[in-house]
């Protein structure tokens, strides 16, 4: 891509000025300069982690309580890798146990899954319909929370390099075997199912009036002999 349509993001305290994504340049440069000293240490590539969800909001919202609830992610129809914290954690463990990977870069995601998949799920376990905005980067970016620029930086590049990202990240079954195996994403959401509350849509009180006034205006009065109203026809003057 023109790096020109890429939004660079200002850091902190008099910090680099040419990142993108800083909170994940910044271990970039970082990683380089241990190559560049030749430090015995293991590079170590993470994922979207399950908990933003949780910790970012990230999970199914809703504009009101009568519209369904969906999640939002700049990610179109993107496979997009994705960790348990729990797995990053087992990961580390194995790394520390075997000294070959010393000088090695070790990848590490829990599973690989697009919007609608996600979505999906949060649908299946939490009860409620639950659906996927799959909005463009740049309009995410513009949603005004903090870090939103940042954020959408991140998933534009987890899109558009999205096959040699997700290869980096693939755990082999030897790998897998040493950390005891990986959690899915569904039983990541079950096991956090609290987190994730959703309530069945109430029914919008103004849509109802209206379909009442509606259906009350379209239907005949009828009226019994005694409560019919009395009425009189312009022949009346002539008599």
């Amino acid at each position: 891509d023109d790096k020109d349509t890429w939004t660079i993001i200002p850091t902190p305290n008099g910090g680099p000025t040419n990142m993108y994504v800083p909170h994940i340049d910044g271990k970039g440069q970082v990683g380089k300069e241990f190559e560049e000293e030749g430090l015995p240490v293991t590079s170590f590539f993470t994922s979207f982690y399950y908990e933003n969800f949780i910790n970012l909001g990230m999970g199914p919202t809703r504009q009101s309580e009568s519209d369904p609830y969906a999640i939002t992610l700049p990610i179109s129809d993107a496979r997009m890798p994705m960790v348990a914290v729990d797995d990053m954690g087992k990961a580390i463990c194995a790394i520390f146990q075997d000294e070959s990977l010393i000088g090695k870069t070790v990848g590490i995601m829990s599973e690989t899954l697009s919007g609608a998949e996600m979505a999906e799920t949060f649908a299946k376990i939490c009860g409620q319909p639950v659906m996927y905005n799959a909005v463009p980067w740049n309009v995410f970016a513009s949603f005004g929370f903090p870090g939103c620029g940042e954020l959408a930086n991140m998933f534009r590049f987890k899109v558009d390099f999205n096959e040699t990202y997700t290869k980096t990240r693939v755990v082999s079954d030897e790998f897998d075997e040493k950390m005891g195996g990986r959690i899915k994403f569904e039983d990541w959401v079950v096991a956090n199912k609290g987190a994730f509350v959703l309530e069945p849509p109430k029914e919008n009180v103004a849509e109802k009036t209206l379909s009442e006034a509606k259906e009350k205006s379209e239907k005949p009065v009828q009226y019994d002999d005694e409560d019919a109203p009395e009425v009189c026809c312009s022949q009346c003057n002539l008599m």
